[in-house]
């Protein structure tokens, strides 16, 4: 057994699927398929009832390929703040749980539109107000002109 502790979560043990090679007196493990392991980690965190811990909340951001700055921007957040929730210096909001919790669901399915549009709405480069709306009606209808 392996406890897997490059992931930052305390609690990860491989059973197998890894090789320790030793060179040295220095230990070097090697695992398989570590993004499917990672993919697997995630799910399984997701689907928890109970409330995401610290380290859990950055696994899952950190495997959204997600700084903590376009994080903060999508829950409307500072930097710091999501840096407190990592460091369990705070609580995580149940509202930002939920949501990282959908964000990284939605990541994972190939066929969801909804992952793409919150990682467009966390871009920290997107304006934030618009210059000018153009509408026109056309037989009792508006549309965008």
């Amino acid at each position: 057994m392996y406890h897997y502790k490059d992931c930052g979560l305390p609690y990860v043990y491989l059973t197998n699927g890894f090789t320790i090679d030793k060179v040295e007196d220095e230990e070097f493990v090697s695992i398989d398929n570590l993004y499917e392991l990672h993919a697997l980690v995630g799910r399984n965190i997701v689907s928890q009832v109970r409330p995401i811990s610290h380290q859990e909340f950055k696994f899952i951001r950190i495997e959204l390929n997600m700084s903590q700055k376009a994080l903060g921007n999508l829950l409307g957040v500072d930097t710091q703040t999501v840096a407190r929730w990592e460091k369990g210096q705070t609580l995580i909001p149940r509202t930002a749980d939920v949501t990282l919790r959908a964000l990284y669901a939605e990541f994972n399915d190939d066929d969801s539109q909804i992952g793409l549009l919150l990682n467009m709405l966390s871009d920290s480069e997107i304006e934030s107000t618009m210059a000018e709306l153009h509408l026109e009606e056309q037989d009792n209808k508006w549309r965008v002109a």
